[in-house]
């Protein structure tokens, strides 16, 4: 049987007016409430920097970066500071980044935040002279997800498979913890890119660590053989649809490209941080996203290799001690060993599986 073609709608769908007014009456509390609960759950490893060096994370108010931030400032004790770009009232990314302000002052650890356009030249320099004054060493780690998830023109149009899925109301992430939040199996449209899609997506996934380390680098913050310059990335298949035929594969050429000449250029310490696919708000905007992060965690969790985001993030800690001298950090052996499994299961899916097939998924503590 043919499966039903479905609409890939944002945040599972919601409508704009009740993610808004959700936000504006739980959004603050729903942050301070969940920063209280991972802190708990937040173990010191150790690690250390000299007081003089902080930590710069582009895109830290959500996903896999708020975990390293958390782990950075409420394990580690080290400064970090942020630039983000959240709405408020519509993207949790800003109350997040408000409650880990309001923590960081109590338990008197250095943050500070900027919610700007991280590719916007004068407030790059504003940031860099704002660091100035305080530190005299950086290490930058990049987590951008601004790209279009779609092909180029001459790859044309396809369609993908996928499931839809409700959103935690409050903190935007694809929630896997009732049964009745799997909505659909189906297939869904991948859309050809135009030229503002690719110059976006190069802007802000290609190109913006050069547009950051060079400044920083001119202001004397980036110290040879020492300043970490690191970019959260994700190995995708070359043969995948979406990632290895579109926008964002032109992105990772660039990416790497731009880590090369910091290197190069700077003597910095570039690090690729491979992270498997994780419970993100950015994920569910890719086609087939959600559906890979479903059954790569059913897969995961059986073979009891499952990570969230704060085991990822403790494992990120890795790049920081002395002695790490490598130019990739792989957190993702295991997901990538298991892809083979997740293509046959997923071959082999029928809709009178859905939802049953993940319901394990329920138990497992996701985001």
């Amino acid at each position: 049987m043919q499966l039903e073609t479905f609409e890939k709608k944002p945040l599972g769908g919601a409508d704009l007016k009740v993610i808004m007014k959700t936000l504006m009456s739980e959004g603050q509390k729903g942050a301070d409430e969940l920063l209280e609960k991972q802190i708990k759950e937040i173990k010191t490893l150790g690690v250390k920097l000299p007081s003089d060096h902080v930590v710069l994370m582009l895109g830290g108010s959500n996903g896999i970066l708020r975990a390293v931030t958390l782990q950075l400032l409420f394990g580690e004790k080290i400064p970090v500071y942020g630039v983000h770009y959240d709405r408020a009232n519509l993207q949790i990314g800003y109350n997040h980044v408000e409650s880990i302000k309001k923590e960081a002052a109590k338990q008197n650890v250095d943050s500070r935040w900027w919610n700007i356009d991280a590719t916007d030249p004068k407030a790059i320099e504003e940031v860099v002279n704002t660091i100035k004054e305080k530190y005299s060493v950086v290490h930058l780690i990049n987590g951008i997800a601004a790209g279009a998830t779609k092909r180029y023109e001459e790859h044309g149009t396809i369609k993908v498979k996928d499931i839809d899925l409700s959103y935690h109301p409050v903190y935007q992430y694809p929630d896997f913890s009732k049964i009745d939040n799997f909505k659909k199996f189906g297939m869904v449209d991948v859309a050809v890119a135009n030229e503002g899609d690719i110059e976006r997506t190069n802007k802000f996934m290609g190109t913006s660590t050069t547009l950051w380390v060079e400044p920083l680098a001119k202001a004397g913050l980036i110290k040879k053989d020492v300043s970490i310059v690191a970019f959260a990335d994700y190995d995708f298949e070359k043969d995948d649809p979406v990632y290895g035929m579109g926008p964002l594969a032109g992105a990772k050429i660039l990416q790497r490209k731009s880590m090369a000449d910091a290197k190069n250029n700077f003597g910095v310490k570039a690090v690729r941080l491979c992270y498997p696919a994780m419970d993100t708000t950015a994920i569910g905007a890719i086609p087939g996203g959600l559906l890979m992060l479903a059954m790569t965690s059913v897969v995961l969790n059986e073979k009891g290799k499952f990570k969230n985001l704060h085991t990822l993030a403790e494992e990120t800690m890795e790049i920081f001690k002395p002695d790490f001298n490598k130019e990739e950090l792989r957190t993702d052996d295991d997901f990538q060993k298991m892809l083979p499994e997740f293509h046959a299961r997923v071959d082999a899916l029928k809709e009178e599986d859905f939802p049953k097939a993940f319901e394990s998924l329920t138990k497992v503590s996701m985001p």
